[in-house]
């Protein structure tokens, strides 16, 4: 197990099975957020990503040896498949919207266990801004509306993006998309952990970092575990420099 110390917490090289056990993440209060491999045989070096569905599921049950307080991402059908018998239904559902060339698949769901988020945290841009009843509420502070259980403003990412060249994983979900889903987290959790089981490319990690939030992040691959920390650190060292 490789442990690496970045600002605001850590990236640790191993299973996560094996790592919450070595940093007694059972006994702390922990928000799980991840994006999980998606079990659809993708060519990972050090992953099986074609498990069966009863293996899958347990993959996914396991997450409450840690905590009862989960936010997770899937596709609708993969959700319903995996999730709800894994996890039971969720306390509530926001769906994340966007364009996409893969029949199908044009939204994931963003599911939350043992909390429900708080939508009057994301606020978007009032649509008719010219109405009265709208140009009032300006008048009295109000910086938008609340978050819906829905948006499309946010786009996919793949490693061909300008801004992920240099990102070893291929389809690494949007910094944004991540910021967002912590913004969600109710106040009263402002002093839980929140873990990445399965980190990646650490986006999940760096949205923390920008929010000031404590982490732990898991990831078996030591090259997207080195990128990370390599990703990690630079804002460390941009926000000493500030």
């Amino acid at each position: 197990m490789k442990v690496y110390d970045v600002q605001g917490g850590k990236i640790v090289n191993v299973d996560w099975r094996i790592g919450y056990k070595a940093l007694d993440l059972q006994n702390k209060n922990v928000i799980v957020i991840t994006d999980p491999p998606y079990n659809v045989k993708y060519d990972y070096d050090t992953y099986d990503d074609n498990l069966t569905n009863k293996e899958y599921i347990k993959l996914i049950s396991d997450i409450k040896l840690i905590t009862d307080k989960i936010i997770i991402i899937h596709y609708p059908e993969e959700t319903m498949k995996y999730f709800v018998p894994a996890l039971g239904v969720p306390s509530d559902v926001i769906t994340w919207c966007y364009n996409s060339n893969l029949p199908g698949r044009h939204s994931r769901l963003i599911n939350f266990y043992g909390f429900k988020p708080d939508l009057m945290n994301v606020k978007f841009p009032y649509q008719n801004p010219t109405d009265k009843r709208i140009m009032q509420k300006v008048a009295e502070g109000s910086t938008g509306r609340r978050s819906y259980d829905w948006f499309n403003d946010i786009n996919l990412e793949k490693n061909v993006t300008k801004t992920n060249q240099d990102n070893p994983h291929t389809c690494p979900l949007p910094l944004k998309l991540m910021e967002r889903i912590i913004d969600y987290i109710p106040s009263e959790f402002d002093d839980y952990i929140i873990v990445d089981l399965f980190s990646g490319s650490g986006t999940t990690l760096k949205a923390c970092q920008n929010r000031g939030r404590e982490f732990v992040g898991f990831e078996l691959s030591s090259t997207y575990a080195e990128y990370s920390n390599k990703r990690l650190s630079n804002v460390q060292q941009k926000l000493i420099l500030n």
